[in-house]
């Protein structure tokens, strides 16, 4: 007989009970049992646990070693019983969603929070894809909202899953609302008549913008003059509020941007990316796939028609 955890129970019970007759009482069993019981697990521990007597029974040398190792193990499975369980009721209730700073991800938490089962929602925001995939293949996200431009598509690691949520988001350019193409009017401005301009952008990465924006520059016939690198959007915002450059934003911007700003798509679409959702097969919210793509879309579309309220001109895209 192997001895299982309900038998070191049982040897605990036993010597704290003092007699078979009271541990049977205990356990709720006839005495005859647990005597029957207590007899295989002593062969299995290949000695005597406990010595008789008409006033009960007291440890023998092997014994006292057995109930102190049993009444240790036990404590550390306990233990580890309550801190999973405790775990288990966390992540039954919380989801973890990251992203890059300017995808909805307020429209997706708030609705994820008004998700009957969903008590706590935590929020990682990091520019970086290849961070939010790490943290994905490591468990420490559930969900992710990613950008992925043409030719620069996403590898995705084992156990991360990923479906489309906009399969073309269009590039807008920001400008303060004194810039001589804003007072133009036009709906659209062509990347060719910002050659004389300097740029503000997040730092190059590994997305493939960077390399997309200077070959659609050249396209254009320039080489652009990026001359400024912040993640804090605020920064872009000041300096294009005040005048000294233009920047590229997304059309779902519209909560970072100003009223002495105005946006516009670029003329025949020159840069552009597919945003994805993507989760990890192992988090425990891995059959809410479905649902949070959907908060998802309604997120985005929400986020689009209050850019749209700002009476900016609408640009297509395609929505999966």
């Amino acid at each position: 007989m192997n001895v299982e955890l309900r038998h070191l129970r049982v040897v605990v019970l036993v010597a704290e009970a003092g007699s078979v007759g009271r541990a049977a009482r205990w356990l709720k069993v006839s005495q005859p049992s647990l005597t029957a019981q207590l007899k295989r697990i002593e062969a299995a521990f290949g000695g005597e646990l406990f010595e008789r007597s008409r006033t009960g029974v007291t440890p023998t040398a092997l014994g006292r070693y057995a109930v102190d190792r049993a009444r240790a193990i036990l404590v550390d499975v306990d233990h580890l019983s309550a801190t999973v369980s405790a775990m288990t009721a966390v992540e039954s209730s919380a989801v973890r969603l990251g992203g890059f700073p300017t995808a909805p991800m307020s429209g997706i938490a708030q609705r994820l929070r008004d998700h009957g089962q969903i008590e706590q929602v935590s929020i990682e925001v990091e520019w970086s894809t290849s961070v939010l995939l790490q943290q994905l293949e490591s468990g420490r996200l559930d969900f992710a909202l990613l950008r992925e431009f043409p030719g620069f598509e996403l590898r995705l690691p084992t156990g991360v899953e990923a479906c489309t949520v906009v399969e073309s988001e269009s590039a807008y350019v920001v400008m303060s609302a004194g810039h001589p193409l804003a007072l133009v009017g036009c709906d659209e401005v062509d990347l060719g008549a910002l050659a004389g301009e300097e740029w503000i952008g997040e730092p190059p990465d590994d997305s493939g913008f960077h390399v997309l924006f200077r070959a659609a520059c050249e396209q254009a016939g320039f080489q652009p003059k990026i001359e400024h690198h912040s993640v804090d959007t605020s920064v872009l915002m000041g300096f294009v509020t005040s005048g000294q450059g233009v920047a590229l934003v997304s059309p779902t911007s519209y909560r970072m941007l100003s009223q002495d700003v105005i946006t516009r798509p670029l003329s025949g679409d020159p840069i552009h990316r597919r945003l994805l959702l993507a989760w990890s097969s192992d988090s425990p919210r891995a059959q809410m796939a479905t649902d949070v793509l959907t908060m998802a879309t309604a997120a985005y579309d929400e986020a689009l028609a209050e850019h749209a309220r700002r009476d900016q001109p609408h640009h297509h895209m395609h929505v999966a």
